[in-house]
């Protein structure tokens, strides 16, 4: 709520933002439950990223074998 409109839509994209707000509702004195909505959405964003990661990494790799940079690297 501190951050501006803007800056709030790109945080709650972020896995981090989930747990924190989680662990501030555990630790809320008339709460002490865990919102395990908030669980399963930072670990299906977490799913999200590594995919997006993985696909990129397959990709450059791909593309420094066929223009052969691994191996020029691999021998300086």
């Amino acid at each position: 709520s501190k951050l501006p409109g803007w800056l709030q839509n790109i945080a709650l994209a972020l896995p981090a933002t989930h747990v924190f707000e989680g662990m501030r509702e555990v630790l809320n004195p008339g709460l002490h439950q865990l919102n395990w909505s908030r669980v399963a959405f930072a670990s299906g964003l977490n799913v999200v990223f590594m995919v997006i990661a993985a696909v990129i990494f397959t990709r450059m790799l791909q593309m420094t074998k066929r223009r052969g940079l691994l191996t020029k690297f691999a021998t300086q």
